[in-house]
């Protein structure tokens, strides 16, 4: 019982983690917090490009994710639903990272 309230904190754990990242982004570029790839290196302005998408879409992941542990909770057994769950989560935040930097790419950040 205790891994399935472990399980269901995972989402809404991550809604609020992007929330805090929305409200509080990083100002400037640096080594430990924000969005850090070459491209999204390269400049201020592509810095703080990358960092809103990044976190606009770590928010959309973070909340179907909630919606996806609704439903395998509710279909699944626990240990499966769990699987589900966090393989959607750890898929949706890794597909994060091509989507932003075609979206780099996309505004002329090369």
């Amino acid at each position: 019982m205790e891994l399935l309230y472990l399980h269901l904190m995972l989402g809404p754990l991550m809604v609020v983690l992007s929330f805090i990242f929305k409200r509080f982004p990083p100002k400037k570029i640096n080594p430990i917090y924000g969005y850090r790839t070459p491209r999204s290196m390269r400049s201020q302005e592509a810095w703080d490009c990358a960092n809103r998408y990044c976190t606009h879409a770590f928010f959309i992941v973070s909340g179907l994710t909630c919606v996806v542990q609704v439903i395998t909770y509710s279909l699944m057994p626990s240990a499966q639903a769990i699987m589900w769950s966090s393989g959607f989560l750890v898929v949706g935040l890794i597909a994060v990272i091509p989507l932003t930097e075609m979206h780099l790419k996309k505004k002329g950040f090369n």
